[in-house]
């Protein structure tokens, strides 16, 4: 936005059209922003072959004369699914055979303690191997721990990365202490990497049980593109025109995008919204956190980049 509003107060005509989009539920899966336009109003991207977004072209500092730009050429696909148990409602002062918060229970514990096997993406390898090339560290995937420890911030997107994940976030059951219920529900956050839909779901479905019904909330598409092309040698050489230590590498994000929308009008999305970040701030560590922000220069920083990336591209 503040790019745009520059150019127009100064007169600068780009050398080929841009559309700009604000959309408004990109959290709650695009259905009503992204999804609604691509579904509806195609026409509004005719001739648009690319598209930048959010979460990448973010500072990581390796050395004080190196700092890793990622930027997101593929992100997980989304499996929010209600899990579902039901039982035999009664008194809670009585013996409960058929308690659904048990059985529900039972089964968020397992998935909670399960960890998927790891699984390369070209996305992922790319980033792993520019990751092991600048640091000279060889990474043990099979340990997240390890990697976060030896790497910092950094590390903790690499677990999410290179593995389908599950989460239990909501839980619900019952409505009075001495009161068994009927029925119980959890939502789980899932994460699938490309092309890992059917193997998630079938993984869930094992971990959960036969007495466990599921319900999809939403199911959103992986996406991933390649990190070749003009546009990508643009993002490269903005960052590096506004920070001599920057070297841009692809990475896939665990989260989700509007590019999931757009991908369906095969429109190659990248994550890129540069931010030069302060060493000692944990970016990652922020989303969906309170007081979730960036520093007023990071923001400087990366309007001076995307208008340099723009007028060239």
């Amino acid at each position: 936005l503040a790019v745009i509003r520059q150019w127009a107060r100064s007169g600068v005509q780009p050398d080929r059209d841009i559309v700009a989009l604000w959309l408004p539920d990109e959290e709650a899966g695009g259905t009503h922003g992204s999804g609604w336009l691509v579904d509806n109003r195609p026409d509004m991207f005719s001739g648009v072959s690319d598209a930048i977004g959010e979460v990448g072209g973010f500072s990581v500092s390796l050395r004080d004369d190196l700092r890793m730009y990622p930027i997101q050429t593929a992100e997980k696909g989304i499996a929010w699914l209600r899990l579902i148990a039901e039982g035999t409602a009664g008194h809670g002062s009585f013996l409960a055979a058929d308690n659904p918060v048990t059985k529900l229970c039972e089964a968020a514990t397992r998935i909670g303690q399960y960890r998927f096997p790891v699984r390369l993406t070209p996305a992922a390898s790319e980033f792993l191997q520019s990751l092991e090339d600048l640091t000279g560290i060889e990474l043990d995937l099979e340990d997240p721990d390890e990697v976060t420890a030896r790497l910092g911030a950094i590390g903790r997107i690499i677990g999410a990365t290179v593995r389908n994940t599950a989460n239990v976030t909501m839980l619900d059951a019952g409505y009075k202490a001495n009161v068994i219920p009927d029925v119980a529900s959890a939502v789980v956050d899932g994460r699938f990497l490309p092309g890992a839909r059917e193997q998630y779901l079938e993984t869930i479905k094992e971990l959960i049980g036969d007495d466990i019904r599921i319900e999809v909330i939403e199911n959103a598409r992986a996406v991933e593109t390649t990190f070749d092309g003009p546009l990508v040698d643009g993002m490269a050489s903005a960052l590096k025109a506004e920070d001599e230590a920057a070297v841009a590498v692809p990475y896939l994000m665990s989260g989700g995008t509007d590019a999931k929308a757009f991908d369906r009008l095969n429109i190659r999305c990248f994550g890129f919204s540069p931010l030069l970040l302060p060493t000692d701030l944990d970016f990652f560590g922020m989303f969906h956190a309170v007081n979730e922000r960036v520093p007023v220069s990071s923001l400087q920083f990366g309007v001076r980049v995307l208008d340099r990336f723009l007028r060239a591209a």
